[in-house]
């Protein structure tokens, strides 16, 4: 018996879910995925403070093009101990995509920021 699909092999793109890492740092916890399309990328991401002397903490992820001149960013920020925050939309870059958190005080000034984890 043969079947017969109403759109050929190549027409049909094939997207799966894949999980975001973060660099680790405590007080921190963090997760989210991305799905990457043709022209975009889907992004989800949620950052939890665990921390009992952080005011804010937040997770980003960056999307680029092939030469880095251009980036859209996604990212998840929770202000106060045990707060968790998600985040999801869409960067219309998909060449480069790499993720960092950070950690602010009370007067909005950024006072940790991780190095840049690269995902692909």
């Amino acid at each position: 018996m043969l079947a017969i699909s109403a759109l050929p092999a190549s027409a049909s793109p094939q997207t799966s879910t894949h999980k975001l890492s973060f660099p680790h740092v405590h007080g921190i916890f963090d997760w989210g995925s991305y799905v990457k399309h043709g022209s975009y990328v889907t992004i989800s991401v949620c950052a939890d403070d665990t921390s009992k002397h952080d005011f804010a903490v937040g997770a980003v992820i960056i999307a680029t093009n092939k030469n880095g001149r251009h980036s859209g960013n996604l990212g998840a920020v929770s202000i106060g101990r045990g707060q968790t925050v998600c985040r999801s939309g869409r960067i219309p870059y998909t060449s480069h995509l790499k993720t960092y958190v950070f950690i602010a005080n009370s007067h909005g000034y950024i006072t940790y920021r991780s190095h840049d984890k690269k995902i692909y």
